[in-house]
């Protein structure tokens, strides 16, 4: 139960993070995704040493994958516009989802994580689309536009789950 009303509350985040991605500061911005991958990549990699379900481990080692490239790319983007990047570190909210993924086994973790990345993945998205059309880190916005594809892409696999 505690699962969705988290799901709830990270969903409907979604809407406010665009108007507040557009006003953020650069290292703000960093900061949120920063997060976002970090929760993304540790949940994907609980589920990768569990699940049986092959759509389930492909979706979770292509995030794994991704974000670590977008990390990079963040890491890279925040050198040319000479913006320190914050240590990652997960959001309350994220470490409460974690523990909740942690508590899952077998095909209630698998349905529980595809239910979390979707929540995930929409906020994130809302993140780097929002940035991109608004940050003031050109180097960055450029960054957010790449990464927002990305994000996209994971979000209709997701979907289609």
């Amino acid at each position: 139960m505690r699962a969705i009303a988290g799901l709830m509350a990270l969903a409907g985040a979604v809407t406010t993070t665009t108007a507040a991605a557009q006003a953020m500061s650069p290292a703000r911005y960093l900061e949120a995704a920063g997060a976002a991958d970090v929760y993304e990549r540790a949940a994907s990699q609980m589920v990768l040493e569990s699940t049986t379900d092959a759509k389930v481990r492909d979706v979770a080692r292509m995030i794994m994958a991704d974000h670590a490239r977008g990390s990079a790319t963040l890491r890279a983007a925040a050198a040319r516009a000479r913006v320190r990047v914050p240590a990652a570190a997960l959001t309350p909210l994220q470490t409460e989802l974690i523990a909740e993924l942690r508590a899952e086994t077998g095909l209630a973790r698998d349905a529980t994580y595809v239910a979390q990345q979707r929540a995930a993945h929409a906020r994130a998205l809302a993140l780097h689309q929002a940035y991109a059309a608004g940050g003031s880190a050109a180097a960055l916005k450029a960054a957010a536009a790449r990464i927002a594809a990305v994000v996209a892409r994971h979000a209709e696999a997701l979907k289609a789950m």
